[in-house]
């Protein structure tokens, strides 16, 4: 049965016309509009109005930079260099050390460090490195809390893992990474663990994780579910390699005695990562002229 504008109610028995009764439709009502045409454009107006809502809040997550950096090795007063630095930017709120903030792994030493962070104003979250585990993970774990976990930040996702030592990246934490991602895919991901994956100087490849079939595995983890950084130390340089749309940064020049010559990257420096609803960025920082 079709609707003829010109003799409505010729076409519909008066049971299928809309009643007087409600305010918002007594005009059409009167020109014989059938019910189900205005639930119709009722329905339609609605979902118009939930798709601009879900635009606008998808909109009202802000841009932000946080800031990667490691391999201080107790060195405090370039720490506090990197601190007064990231202060000073107003768009970084907060950072990630990637590990080998101590040099031995000592309860003094954790104690020194945990104590100038806690006093610095600015928000750090810590990633386990080898020198940060010559004596177990007791003080790491004291100090900051679990060596792998994952947190929020406004429309991001991050997740730090545990390789300080080979005993400590397993299946089981393997797992947990790939659950983590299934649950947050689609979003930002950002992924920190000391060593690096990869040696992207190709210099020092003994210093990148030691199981090779972990490493793959987890590398297609990151390919699959589109992290978009990759972020580790134990090298003492800076260095960016790209490979399957995943950005794999290696910054450790936090403080430790460099492994590289400058133009191959071994400066000091921390990176600020810019995150801007899908638009993201990395800059890296030198801490002094070098």
């Amino acid at each position: 049965m079709t609707w003829d504008k010109e003799n409505p109610k010729s076409e519909y028995p008066k049971s299928e016309l809309c009643k007087p009764a409600a305010h918002y439709n007594k005009s059409r009502a009167k020109r014989g509009i059938p019910c189900s045409d205005l639930g119709f454009r009722k329905f339609g107006f609605k979902l118009v109005l939930a798709l601009i809502l879900l635009f606008y809040l998808s909109s009202l997550a802000q841009a932000f930079s946080f800031a990667v950096f490691g391999d201080n090795h107790g060195n405090l007063r370039m720490l506090s260099d990197i601190f007064t630095r990231i202060k000073a930017d107003r768009d970084i709120q907060f950072a990630v050390n990637v590990g080998d903030m101590v040099n031995r792994g000592d309860a003094s030493q954790f104690k020194a460090y945990a104590d100038f962070v806690n006093n610095s104003g600015v928000k750090v979250y810590h990633v386990m490195g080898n020198h940060d585990a010559y004596n177990g993970d007791g003080q790491f774990i004291k100090y900051f809390g679990r060596t792998y976990y994952s947190f929020d930040h406004e429309n991001a996702h991050f997740i730090v893992l545990n390789n300080a030592l080979n005993m400590y990246f397993d299946e089981t934490q393997l797992d947990f990474l790939e659950k983590d991602l299934e649950a947050n895919k689609g979003r930002g991901i950002f992924v920190f663990f000391h060593k690096p994956a990869f040696d992207p100087s190709n210099v020092y490849r003994e210093f990148v994780m030691s199981d090779r079939r972990l490493a793959v595995k987890m590398m297609d983890l990151f390919k699959k579910y589109k992290v978009r950084y990759v972020s580790s130390g134990h090298i003492h340089a800076y260095l960016r390699s790209e490979s399957s749309g995943v950005v794999y940064l290696v910054t450790g020049g936090g403080g430790g005695v460099l492994h590289l010559p400058a133009f191959m990257g071994g400066f000091y420096h921390y990176v600020k990562i810019t995150v801007d609803g899908d638009k993201v960025k990395d800059e890296v920082v030198k801490l002094y002229d070098q």
